[in-house]
């Protein structure tokens, strides 16, 4: 008995933090891509937190830092952080679209492989869960909560998904 549940829950649960972690992902670097192009700055990006790069691993390319969280039970969301004060307002509502466009693309570009795969298998498998995972993040940020928080000391005025897992 032990050993179908170990075998059973354990994957599910390495899938289901894989998907958070790609759909994560993709919306945070549809927020950094654009101000990477537009500002020529760096912009760090966190998954699993707003601003708190503690017990995170780090990855730097260029000018973009990825902070991601080692334990995915501890993720709280995400956030993009860049230094975009000189852009103008039409410049500042692309970076800001560009996380939930980049999560409705991940959603129907995970429909489409989802769909055009016939047997089931472990592709089937990863793509219907971050069809499923991204679909319900794109969802929710379609009806947004402002408030207010807090990053490496700084207030970050953002909008947040409503709390469908709370």
């Amino acid at each position: 008995m032990f050993e179908v549940i170990f075998t059973s829950i354990i994957p599910l649960a390495i899938l289901v933090a894989f998907a958070f972690f790609i759909t994560f992902l993709l919306h945070e670097l549809g927020h950094a891509i654009p101000t990477l192009l537009l500002t020529r700055e760096d912009v760090v990006i966190y998954i699993g937190s707003l601003g708190n790069p503690y017990k995170c691993f780090k990855v730097s390319i260029s000018q973009l830092t990825i902070y991601c969280k080692y334990n995915p039970l501890l993720w709280y969301k995400g956030c993009c952080v860049s230094f975009d004060h000189d852009l103008t307002i039409d410049q500042r509502l692309l970076l800001v679209a560009g996380g939930p466009i980049a999560s409705l693309a991940g959603t129907l570009a995970s429909w489409l492989l989802l769909s055009s795969v016939d047997e089931g298998g472990i592709l089937r498998i990863i793509s219907g869960s971050i069809f499923t995972i991204s679909f319900i993040i794109t969802v929710s940020i379609l009806f947004p909560v402002f408030s207010i928080r807090y990053t490496a000391g700084d207030i970050l005025y953002i909008m947040t998904p409503i709390k469908l897992f709370v």
